[in-house]
């Protein structure tokens, strides 16, 4: 397997490990109702969630890549990760692809059927090279994840 080809795999086990970690569980099974609760409690509620990502994404991504920035508004539904890898180089445009459609399917799996359908819930995941350079993006909704429920 190319080098890049090893990068895109720690990536996307990596990602995937940590989408596990923090969706199962509360996610997944949740007794809260997001979509009633008020926007204090939505807020700790997703800034929890955001809390288990980076936690499990610590402990599945290995040395490839790292959350750079997390950001949570309760008030747009928005959970929004950005994830630098650690390896320069350039992933050829295939495997992006492969990549992207394997993180939008374990996203939208993973995610509470009812909190993407019946909410405004977003998970949005930027991905820079480590010169900086914007690799990908992919965002979790309801829209997003209709091909995937």
């Amino acid at each position: 397997m190319a080098e890049t080809g090893k990068v895109l795999l720690a990536i996307i086990c990596g990602v995937a490990g940590f989408l596990a970690m923090s969706f199962w569980g509360p996610f997944s099974k949740s007794r809260f109702d997001y979509a009633s609760a008020p926007m204090e409690e939505k807020q700790k509620y997703l800034e929890s969630k955001a809390r288990n990502m980076s936690r499990g994404f610590k402990l599945t991504a290995g040395n490839s890549s790292e959350i750079s920035n997390t950001y949570v508004d309760a008030k747009t539904d928005l959970v929004s990760l950005t994830i630098t890898l650690n390896k320069s180089g350039s992933i050829p445009a295939s495997e992006l692809l492969t990549a992207r459609n394997l993180l939008m399917k374990t996203a939208c799996s993973l995610t509470d059927r009812k909190l993407l359908t019946e909410t405004g819930f977003k998970l949005r995941i930027r991905y820079f090279q480590a010169n900086g350079a914007n690799l990908m993006m992919v965002e979790a909704n309801g829209e997003s994840c209709a091909p995937y429920l």
